[in-house]
């Protein structure tokens, strides 16, 4: 009766397993995260302090924006167009690579 158990067990486990499988994206698609554009903005957009060698970015509108501390992304997220706009309407302001 135990075997019986674990061998049903066992293939509602595989069968499981196959379901998931067959619903994850194939990995010849592209991923989401290739259609954003890293501004590389050396100037953070909230404070305006320089971004240093922070690691701390958010992505709004298909635009990498980094920032220069913890508290700039949380503020960024509360109205990210105000800011999206300041750095389009100045990017040599913020630092922004030419092209970006």
């Amino acid at each position: 009766m135990k075997r019986m158990i674990l061998t049903s067990v066992a293939l509602a486990g595989l069968c499981f397993g196959g379901i998931v499988l067959a619903e994850a994206p194939p990995t010849s698609q592209p991923s989401a995260q290739s259609d954003v554009v890293d501004l590389g903005n050396t100037v953070c957009p909230v404070s305006g302090d320089k971004v240093g060698d922070s690691k701390l970015t958010a992505v709004y509108d298909g635009k990498l924006y980094h920032f220069c501390c913890e508290d700039c992304p949380k503020e960024f997220k509360k109205d990210p167009a105000k800011y999206a706009k300041a750095v389009a309407a100045d990017p040599e302001k913020y630092g922004v690579k030419k092209g970006s």
